[in-house]
């Protein structure tokens, strides 16, 4: 039996999202290494269909948005095509789980504390917030730190939180990403900037491109 590769980057929902919008994923995996992690409450592969929306994952219910979207009257004909190929592109999830290129992982009871008390009006105090992550970003974090992961976000509070509770891990920001990729040759600078662009069309508030532009 071949033995699978550990993964060594944990992706929060925001940075996976936006690489799977844009059909870069690709990329995203190239850069950061295969396979990428995530919590379950990112991608649960096990969640039922007829979930409410309680007790779906982070990526389940973008894809139940974008769906509901691409049926909305009141959109005219090009915003109805676009979000269902945004659902479309958001469904590879579970195809990149199935290949091995995402893995799952469930939080161990150190993780959980930490994520209890990131997610906490009181405890995320501790990690010098003045309000609480999202679980998604909290569990990533917890998984990050606990796993010796690099942790992959765009959350100013996740990042504000690793940085009290463990100085100096390592991290990776969507552009950071970006630039890592043109300055690898895994895609030309200027195609890193288009990348950029379309994940800013999309909703990705980062104003900076990755690279100067002419």
């Amino acid at each position: 039996m071949v033995s699978l590769p550990a993964a060594s980057c944990v992706v929060d929902t925001v940075v996976l999202r936006y690489f799977l919008m844009a059909d870069e994923v690709d990329l995203l995996l190239r850069v950061v290494g295969s396979p990428i992690a995530v919590p379950t409450i990112v991608f649960d592969p096990e969640e039922p269909p007829e979930a409410g929306d309680a007790a779906k994952s982070e990526i389940a219910l973008s894809i139940a948005y974008q769906r509901q979207a691409s049926r909305d009257p009141a959109r005219d004909r090009e915003s109805r095509g676009e979000s269902e190929r945004a659902a479309e592109r958001l469904a590879r999830t579970a195809d990149l789980h199935a290949v091995g290129d995402l893995v799952v992982l469930d939080l161990t009871e150190t993780e959980l504390e930490l994520l209890g008390r990131a997610t906490s009006p009181t405890g995320c105090r501790t990690f010098g917030l003045r309000f609480p992550l999202h679980a998604g970003e909290a569990a990533c974090l917890a998984l990050a730190v606990e796993r010796n992961l690099v942790l992959a976000t765009d959350d100013q509070d996740a990042l504000r939180a690793l940085d009290a509770h463990a100085p100096g891990h390592p991290y990776q920001r969507i552009r950071r990403l970006l630039i890592d990729a043109g300055e690898q040759k895994l895609c030309t600078k200027s195609h890193a900037n288009r990348i950029h662009g379309e994940m800013r069309r999309l909703g990705f508030w980062d104003r900076e491109a990755p690279f100067p532009t002419a």
